[in-house]
């Protein structure tokens, strides 16, 4: 065999691999058998809010669990956090961080109004906005429940 038809024989060689190799599997047909033990679909986790322009990414209603979103305990405003009947803090100065957000605020829980440097910070992976330097100890990872 000539050179020029063993190269051109290892092209065509090379171009078939690869085109098997890019080929999307084939899908296995669903077992209805082990659809029926499964049973009906469960709605998604909850995700987080997108970030966006027009109102910081933390606000809305939030909970510790999934289960909690059917009465929220945390309610995140723009200029503050409120729990149920616990803690409440007023935001007074609001700056983005690489993380999330810094946030310096007044919050009262049961005492005397005290200062605390709070940063929000977000887990994509987990689906949870953490929490940390706020009058929370320990401070709660939070599942988002819906807007305002």
């Amino acid at each position: 065999m000539r050179l020029s038809n063993l190269l051109a024989r290892a092209a065509v060689a090379a171009c078939s691999v690869a085109l098997i190799a890019c080929a999307d599997p084939a899908e296995p047909e669903p077992d209805p058998a082990a659809a029926a033990q499964i049973g009906a679909a469960e709605r998604l986790p909850h995700t987080l809010p997108a970030p966006g322009e027009d109102s910081p990414r933390y606000v809305g209603l939030w909970a510790t669990t999934a289960q909690g979103c059917s009465n929220p305990a945390w309610r995140f405003e723009r200029d503050g956090i409120s729990t149920q009947g616990e803690v409440s803090c007023e935001f007074n100065n609001v700056r983005m961080s690489a993380a999330g957000y810094e946030i310096a605020a007044t919050c009262h829980a049961q005492a005397p109004a005290t200062q605390h440097n709070i940063q929000i910070s977000f887990a994509e992976s987990a689906g949870a906005m953490m929490l940390t330097g706020g009058p929370w100890d320990p401070a709660p990872s939070l599942v988002y429940c819906r807007g305002l």
